[in-house]
């Protein structure tokens, strides 16, 4: 039928060398049909296993490898176990045993092939999937709107699948509504609403749209209780979707799940940070509301204190009349720390800076702390630095650190003022408590106070520092400390040169 020994060599020779190199399934298909037909001499066709002519006999192709029937002999490509393709060979003279063991070796050789050349078509599109769906995510992954990513997903199905229209939906009670969709020009358009079963999507698209095919995939929203249903990715083409792109769109509802729950989280986080910013503002304005309105009666409290203690008094009433004088400015420094930490919480924190000399505003609020005492000492610089500061602010940063000097150290404060190249400096030294090496940062921070104050019961609010800081940054300079627990602590203000 097709020659002797040697010839049949030969043909299986050049069989391997054609189909070496081929890496397309068809070109595996095309290849074996043109060497059957040059070698046999007669035509050859492939054929389909679902082909009415050979359906009949695929178990007994499968089987054997071929099968001759009255006008062909059929020999099968088969990979996996599955028969791929049939090669139908006009039949001639009857073959002999050589020939049927030459046709089940180039049906082999012709297996060989088409399975490595399914494989490598796999590898190639799942490189492509891979590559489609970094796209995806690239795309989609940013958006913190529900509808703009709705249409971006609808667009990238489309595209992808090579389809007329694609619609992502969205459960909004008992039924889907369209979110976003995606669609060529004039391409028929799918339902606004679909309901919740597949079955019933399945027959009112099949209905409305044939012989157009469709491909649904469920959308399953991480974090809720009836995922299945949160939502439907649609996508209608008139060709028919292949395994791969089943594949393909279930990575796609996946990514878009995701995608989905990221705008819901940035929802409900945006809808937390505008509540707590409301309810931030809120105290802060109550807070200065109450801290102002304090001044008024505070001032009347006072300016009574002082005229009784003019009045001469003596004994119990004078020391009565001077703790409602102390507890006095004790309250008004409270509402001026009231009034500044609330400031510093607002857009409107700002400075009225001018030129002044330091070292006489530093003189100046140290004899004011001093107070009747001798417990600060002053070292001015020998020549004053030029800075452009807020006096009213930046005196008020000094006298939290000079008030807490005192307050958490029994012996003498020392305070100096000098420049290098950079910066002017105020240099607070006490020799008090000191604070926990741990702690350091801590005390800086709204309410922060070191445990070895809370464990001596010393008073305040632990906001005189955060105040102070806050006010040295906005002069665009810093307010650093340095510490040992026990033995006391140097804070020191920096600010530019003018």
């Amino acid at each position: 039928m097709i020659g002797s020994e040697g010839v049949r060599s030969d043909i299986l020779e050049r069989t391997m060398l054609a189909l070496a190199d081929v890496r397309e399934p068809q070109a595996v298909v095309a290849a074996v049909v043109r060497l059957l037909e040059r070698e046999a001499g007669r035509p050859c066709v492939a054929l389909s296993p679902d082909d009415p002519r050979v359906h009949d006999r695929i178990e007994g192709v499968r089987s054997a490898g071929l099968w001759l029937t009255g006008d062909a002999v059929l020999l099968a490509a088969i990979v996996d176990g599955d028969v791929r393709v049939v090669f139908a060979l006009e039949r001639g003279e009857d073959p002999s045993e050589s020939d049927l063991r030459l046709l089940r070796l180039v049906g082999t050789l012709a297996s060989l092939a088409l399975s490595n050349a399914l494989a490598f078509d796999q590898l190639r599109q799942h490189a492509v999937e891979g590559a489609a769906l970094a796209e995806a995510a690239r795309t989609v992954l940013g958006f913190t709107e529900l509808e703009p990513l709705a249409s971006a997903l609808s667009g990238l199905a489309r595209r992808f699948f090579n389809a007329e229209r694609s619609a992502l939906y969205g459960r909004v009670g008992d039924e889907l509504r369209a979110l976003g969709s995606a669609a060529l020009p004039m391409a028929p358009a799918l339902p606004e609403r679909l309901p919740l079963e597949l079955d019933a999507i399945e027959a009112l698209l099949g209905a409305s749209q044939e012989p157009r095919r469709f491909a649904l995939a469920p959308l399953r929203l991480p974090g809720h209780s009836d995922s299945e249903r949160s939502g439907l990715l649609a996508v209608m083409r008139a060709s028919p979707f292949e395994k791969g792109d089943h594949r393909l769109l279930d990575s796609l509802v996946t990514l878009a799940a995701l995608a989905m729950r990221n705008v819901e989280l940035y929802e409900q986080s945006s809808r937390a940070n505008r509540a707590l910013a409301e309810s931030s503002a809120f105290k802060d304005d109550l807070m200065a509301m109450f801290a102002h309105d304090f001044r008024g009666p505070l001032t009347v409290i006072s300016g009574f204190a002082e005229l009784l203690l003019e009045e001469g008094l003596e004994g119990e009433q004078r020391a009565a009349a001077q703790t409602i004088l102390a507890q006095s400015a004790r309250l008004a420094k409270l509402s001026e720390d009231a009034l500044a930490l609330a400031s510093t919480q607002s857009a409107g924190f700002s400075l009225s800076r001018k030129r002044a000399d330091l070292v006489a505003f530093v003189g100046e609020a140290v004899r004011d702390a001093n107070a009747g005492t001798a417990r600060i000492e002053f070292t001015p610089c020998t020549k004053a630095p030029a800075v452009r500061f807020d006096a009213s602010r930046l005196r008020h940063a000094l006298e939290n650190l000079l008030e807490n000097a005192l307050k958490y150290s029994s012996g003498p404060v020392e305070v100096r003022v000098y420049s290098d190249a950079c910066e002017a400096r105020i240099e607070v030294r006490d020799r008090g408590i000191g604070i926990p090496a741990a702690e350091i940062e801590r005390v800086f921070t709204r309410f922060g106070r070191g445990s070895n104050a809370r464990e001596r019961r010393f008073s305040g609010t632990g906001v005189g520092l955060y105040i102070a800081r806050k006010i040295v940054d906005v002069h665009g300079g810093r307010l650093t400390v340095a510490s040992l627990e026990g033995e006391g602590s140097t804070f020191t203000i920096g600010l530019p040169l003018d």
